[in-house]
């Protein structure tokens, strides 16, 4: 084809008025050959780029979900050479901390936002899956580096991240960084909030502060299942504490009595509890020890269990941080 005749073809693509073969052809040729700025003028540019990103989009994504860039869209249609292309994970002025992660990164990066009312999945090419909430997006690399498999958040996501010792995922919020071998958490972290939320479902999370200073020293912590992190942008100060509704991480037939107990020592209870949660809960003192509980526990959340425990062997229970701490007058003979 010489080049009036792909003009030609070019042209009837930009007003729609192409057959399936010649739209084929097109998005072929631009593939294999980007568009210099001789050939396309920077109107026919934004079109073709938006052309193709909606098609690939819908074909992948769905219509729920909206990407802004799609890599090889991106330098075929020359709508954007994406080179160094950090800026998308950057634009919090975090352009250091990103920097100094993984300079071997992929140069394409799509940003995928979510605007239906429900959550939506996004499947990496790692395996790894995100389900993405309402109003957030994330930016994703066209391949992952060689050392990390980092990601930007803005808004809410539940991670599922394939196992991969060799090259961890790395979740950053610009203020804050969640990294993972293979695990499953989630992360809140809306532009407009004072805040950066992290709560674990399974496995271990590294959650630290994402600004790079000079000390050797960075604010962090690690977090296992049923706990979570409030990390607050201004004060950098990190809270710890339990998840409102902690779930079971070992299955109740697994421990001694199940969750069904009759004149059980309540310290037996509190074990049985400890090993099925993954929560540490401290008995403060023996007045406990004499008490026996006797009561079906199956059916319920685990605070409403220790209600149930402490009403009987009359005592109470205190949250401090990711621990129970369990005193009280105890059993009345």
């Amino acid at each position: 084809m010489n080049q009036y005749d792909f003009q030609k073809t070019l042209n009837k693509y930009l007003t729609g008025q192409h057959t399936p073969e010649e739209e084929e052809f097109i998005l072929e040729y631009l593939k294999t050959n980007p568009l210099s700025e001789e050939a396309v003028f920077e109107t026919e540019k934004d079109v073709i780029g938006k052309r193709i990103k909606r098609k690939l989009f819908a074909s992948v994504f769905g219509k729920s979900l909206v990407m802004r860039l799609a890599p090889w869209m991106a330098a075929a249609a020359s709508v954007l050479i994406v080179a160094g292309s950090w800026y998308f994970f950057t634009r919090k002025n975090n352009t250091e901390t990103i920097a100094e992660l993984d300079s071997n990164v992929s140069t394409g990066v799509f940003e995928i936002k979510n605007t239906s009312e429900k959550p939506q999945q996004v499947p990496l090419e790692d395996g790894s899956v995100v389900i993405l909430k309402k109003n957030s997006s994330i930016s994703v690399p066209e391949h992952f580096g060689r050392q990390h498999r980092l990601v930007y958040l803005h808004g809410e996501a539940f991670f599922q991240i394939k196992k991969d010792p060799s090259k961890p995922f790395i979740v950053s919020t610009g203020s804050l960084m969640t990294k993972v071998l293979g695990t499953s958490f989630s992360v809140k972290s809306y532009d407009e909030s004072a805040s950066v939320e992290v709560q674990v479902k399974t496995g271990r999370v590294s959650v630290y502060e994402g600004a790079v200073t000079k000390s050797a020293n960075r604010n962090g912590v690690i977090l296992t299942p049923n706990q979570k992190i409030v990390f607050d942008k201004k004060s950098k100060k990190m809270s710890l504490s339990i998840i409102e509704n902690p779930l079971l991480i070992i299955p109740a037939n697994e421990t001694a009595h199940g969750f069904s107990f009759s004149d059980v020592p309540v310290k037996d209870v509190f074990s049985a509890l400890e090993k099925s949660y993954g929560i540490d809960i401290v008995l403060e003192n023996d007045t406990a020890d004499s008490c026996l509980f006797t009561g079906d526990l199956n059916g319920l959340s685990m605070f409403q269990q220790l209600d149930l425990i402490c009403k009987s062997a009359n005592i109470s229970y205190e949250r401090r941080g990711t621990a129970l701490f369990v005193e009280g007058a105890g059993c009345v003979n």
